[in-house]
Parts: structure tokens; C-alpha cells; sequence
């Protein structure tokens, strides 16, 4: 891998680049919006279900999240405001500007053809703040449904600054055991979550209901928090990851990867099911799988960290806020579930590639302008308001861990 460089503006020092889990966040990015377009009905039915369960590419995202930020801010703590305030401007930049383009984007269309506007649910789709109540179509059907888990991402922004100094902590004291044993502890709460919903029954419960498994365990950014969790402890355990054997890496990789596909295949049907996979049956084998992945090393990661895959993972976020209008518009008349022979196949081929090209399309012309320059007013602000001047108040020292790249 080639060693870190140091960023123009953010608080940390830039890192390696994990290609590997770049590339996993394209399969995450589309098993959603495979599970969201469907699939031909005459596809086999254990091909149908794989299909269906492809939003656990939620979870996963929301564990990579933890990974990601946990690699490259070790050392963020709330004490050093200015740091934060980077941190914080910089995760805005980040997620914010395409999913308000995308938003304005649905409140015209919605003008355009005479449909009602929903001013409540507008506004709090505005602020990313749906996620939070109890009214399903405000969350998920209004506007821009993939938009409510942004909501829960900005939630785990703003912790991110109070935890990562404790696991930081932990890691220092008592090494490997400490970040097992957080894990461990956030893999119990997702069980106990489960066990809670299933025995009060309210894993049973349609999606729409308030007190539903989906409302809490998928949609909550509280219930999601231990996956997150997890996902900041795992990239303190990433330099142990080198002491593994490349077969080690392979069999990983290949029995999480088969774990995933014959539970989604030969699941049963009923709430237990559908509450476990809003995280809890993942946490301990997508730790595993991130673990690996993030070496670059075994067959799995030499796929996802290829150029096309490592392409489509930058433009995943892109792919993940953008593809769910469109694929309401492109399948209007529902010719991929509905059509017979052949055609099926091919319209949603099609549908595919169009979902991608326009990914590609708002990843460079709209998301990564927008993100440099609310940077640049951040650079501009940052020069002419420096703070207090050298000598007055000593800098905090810069951690270890930041001053020196970390190869994985």
C-alpha cells in the first residue's frame, strides 16, 4: 500500500486507503437497490429471497461507517473543539449537499405533476431528522426514502467525538482483549434487542405500526448505535489483522460470504426473521468479514479492491441516495416483475446500469463539488479566525497513532 499524505484541511492525518472496503461498499450500495427494484419472477425462489434481504446493506453500511471513522480519526476528541468542528463540517460536506439536491429535486417533481407536498414531512426531511418519529411514509414514502438513514449517520457523527476517545482508552490499557470484549458487548445488546421484540411480540408488527421491530431496530439511529459501535472498535483491532495467514483470510471470507447467502435462502418466515436481519444475525460475522477485507488480503478482498469495484464504491453513496425515486419513475409500469421471457432480465440490466450511470454522474458533478467547496469556506474561515496565537495556549499533542500511517 502506499503510505499516507497529509490532508489540506480536516483534522486527521489522511491514512492508507482500506480499497478493499471501498469496494464493499458498492455491494452494499446495490444489494439495497436490488432489494428495493425487485427481481424477474421467474427468478428462482432462493435467488428471489438473497434479493429481498438486500437491505442488510444498511447495517453494513452503518458498521463500515464506524470502521471508517474509527481508521482515520483515532485520536478526534470533543475537548479539542477545533478539531471537531473540522470533524463535524467535514461529515456535513460529505453527506448533506446531494441529499438536499436530491430532495429539492423530489418537492419539484411533486409540483410539476400536481402531487400534494407534505410540508411537515419536508421539513423534517430537511434536517434529517424523520428517522426519529413514528409516521413511516414521513421516513421511508414522501420524499426521498433512503434519506432516513442519513439521519441516523448524522446521529452517529455527533457521538463519534464522546466514544472514540473511550475505545481509544480501552485499546491503550488492555489491548486486543478490550476491543473483543466491546464487540462482544455490542453483538449482546443487537441479541437483546431481538429477544425483546420477538417475546413482546412486536417483532410481528406491520413496518407502519410506531412500536414495530422495523421502527425501532432498523430505523432508531439508538438501536443502531451498538453496530456502529462495533464497527469504531474494529478499526482499533485492524493492526492485529496482520498476524493472519492468507488461508485464514480466505476461509474468513468465503464462510461469511456463504453464511449470508444460505441464511437469506433457507430463512424461515414470521418477525423473528426479519428483526434479527436489521442487524443482529450480522454483527459477529460482518466483523469477521471486515476484519479481513480491511487487510486487502484473501480472494474476496482482491475482488472489491479492483479499480471498477474500487470506482463504484466511491460513487456508492451517490448510488444509495439517488436510486430510489428513479427506480419508482424507470418502473412505472413494472416491467422487470411483471414482464415474461427474457425482457424482465433485460429491463432491469438496464435499470441497473442507468441507476449506476447516474450515480457516477451526481458523485462528480454535484457531490464532490459541493463537498470541496463547503471545505473551502472551512479553509477560508479557518485562516482568518486562527484562534488564540502560538504560545498563548499550547496545542495538544498530536497521537501516535495519527503521526505515523498504519499499514493493514
Amino acid at each position: 500500500m502506499v503510505s499516507g499524505t497529509t490532508t489540506a484541511f480536516g483534522p486527521h492525518e489522511r491514512r492508507p486507503e482500506l480499497k478493499a472496503l471501498t469496494g464493499l461498499r458498492a455491494v452494499a450500495a446495490i444489494a439495497v437497490v436490488v432489494s428495493h427494484l425487485g427481481v424477474p419472477k421467474s427468478l428462482p425462489e432462493e435467488l428471489a429471497k438473497i434479493a429481498h434481504w438486500g437491505y442488510i446493506g444498511v447495517p453494513l453500511f452503518f458498521m463500515l461507517s464506524g470502521v471508517v471513522l474509527g481508521y482515520n480519526y483515532p485520536g478526534l476528541t470533543f475537548r479539542q473543539s477545533r478539531r471537531t468542528l473540522k470533524f463535524y463540517l467535514a461529515r456535513v460536506a460529505r453527506v448533506m449537499p446531494l441529499y438536499w439536491v436530491v430532495l429539492i429535486y423530489c418537492a419539484l417533481f411533486y409540483t410539476a405533476v400536481g402531487h400534494r407536498q407534505y410540508p411537515k414531512a419536508f421539513l423534517e426531511n430537511i434536517f434529517a431528522v424523520q428517522t426519529w418519529g413514528g409516521d413511516l411514509l414521513a421516513a421511508q414514502s414522501r420524499y426521498n426514502g433512503p434519506g432516513w438513514s442519513i439521519g441516523a449517520e448524522l446521529f452517529f457523527y455527533a457521538v463519534f467525538p464522546f466514544v472514540v476517545p473511550l475505545v481509544a482508552a480501552a485499546s491503550r490499557k488492555w489491548g486486543a482483549r478490550a476491543l473483543i470484549a466491546i464487540i462482544g458487548a455490542t453483538a449482546l445488546v443487537s441479541f437483546g434487542l431481538l429477544a425483546f421484540f420477538v417475546l413482546t411480540g412486536r417483532a410481528e408488527l406491520p413496518a407502519a405500526d410506531p412500536g414495530s421491530a422495523h421502527r425501532w431496530m432498523y430505523r432508531n439511529p439508538l438501536c443502531q448505535l451498538p453496530i456502529f459501535l462495533c464497527g469504531v472498535a474494529i478499526s482499533f483491532l485492524l493492526p492485529y489483522v496482520r498476524r493472519w495467514s492468507d488461508l485464514t483470510h480466505h476461509v474468513i471470507q468465503a464462510a461469511v460470504l456463504a453464511y449470508v447467502l444460505l441464511l437469506a435462502m433457507f430463512r424461515g418466515e414470521g418477525g423473528f426473521w426479519g428483526a434479527g436481519s436489521f442487524g443482529p444475525f450480522f454483527v459477529l460475522p460482518f466483523t469477521l468479514a471486515l476484519l479481513s477485507l480491511a487487510s486487502d488480503r484473501g480472494w474476496m478482498a482482491r475482488i472489491l479492491k479492483t479499480r471498477p469495484m474500487v470506482t463504484l464504491g466511491v460513487a456508492s453513496y451517490a448510488l444509495y441516495i439517488t436510486h430510489r425515486w428513479l427506480v419508482w419513475q424507470l418502473s412505472s409500469t413494472d416491467p422487470v416483475s411483471k414482464g415474461h421471457g427474457i425482457d424482465p432480465y433485460v429491463g432491469w440490466v438496464l435499470t441497473i446500469c442507468i441507476l449506476l450511470l447516474v450515480a457516477e454522474g451526481a458523485h462528480r458533478y454535484i457531490e464532490e463539488p459541493a463537498r470541496r467547496w463547503i471545505v473551502g469556506i472551512g479553509k477560508r474561515l479557518a485562516r482568518k479566525y486562527p484562534g488564540r496565537r502560538p504560545g498563548v495556549h499550547a496545542k495538544p499533542p498530536v497521537p501516535a497513532e495519527e503521526r505515523a500511517p498504519v499499514n493493514v
